[in-house]
């Protein structure tokens, strides 16, 4: 349907102006998209054209915007979409398109997020398989996928690893004290007392047969 356009005004929101025409309705569209089509007052426009133009132009600012956000580090396919909705205010519609898309490309993959998030972890911040599978879920990775990728963690291991580099700064302490302040710091990435037990006795050891070489 063809309409008249009778007024370009400041839209409800600040980022959009509304076409108003000669029945009174009106169509709110980026500034952008007036230079694009060549829109103007006094101008004849198809608004069922508009309307599919108005949700091209949204859709590929949703999408740049998404590339954006993944340029710093890889996210979650929840990640992604709470920021296009909630900080850029993206409509549902382009929202969606633009998850699609990007998983068409593997640019957003779950699976993959998580393994490369728990393979981070363990390399250069060890965390429990518990606390690691809970920062996952909080990103909005899927409880199955969390646990699938979680459940051949180490925490034996990533304990280990986690408190030795502390341990060496703990080394002149006698083993009660040093027994308690490296057992609080593996506690508080969330490994369990049977764990956080043999790391500590491990640790001592290690260092222990270090200082007796020199």
């Amino acid at each position: 349907m063809r309409k008249r356009v009778v007024e370009i005004r400041q839209g409800e929101v600040k980022t959009m102006v509304d076409i108003v025409f000669d029945d009174e309705s009106c169509i709110s569209v980026a500034p952008s998209l007036l230079g694009k089509t060549g829109i103007h007052i006094g101008s004849e426009v198809d608004t069922e054209i508009l309307k599919r133009q108005v949700e091209e132009d949204s859709f590929e600012k949703c999408y740049d915007a998404s590339l954006h956000f993944l340029e710093y580090r890889a996210r979650s396919e929840d990640e992604v979409k709470q920021h296009l909705l909630k900080k850029r205010k993206f409509d549902s519609v382009s929202v969606n398109r633009t998850i699609d898309k990007l998983k068409d490309l593997k640019l957003v993959d779950d699976a993959a997020f998580a393994e490369s998030w728990m393979q981070d972890r363990l390399l250069y911040r060890p965390k429990s398989r518990m606390m690691i599978r809970r920062e996952l879920i909080q990103k909005g990775v899927d409880n199955e996928i969390a646990g699938r990728i979680t459940e051949e963690v180490d925490d034996s291991e990533s304990a280990y690893n986690a408190g030795i580099k502390k341990a060496r700064l703990l080394r002149s302490l006698e083993y009660p004290e040093f027994y308690r302040r490296l057992a609080a710091y593996l506690g508080r990435r969330g490994y369990g007392g049977e764990v956080v037990h043999g790391a500590v006795k491990r640790a001592w050891q290690s260092i222990s047969e270090n200082l007796t070489e020199k």
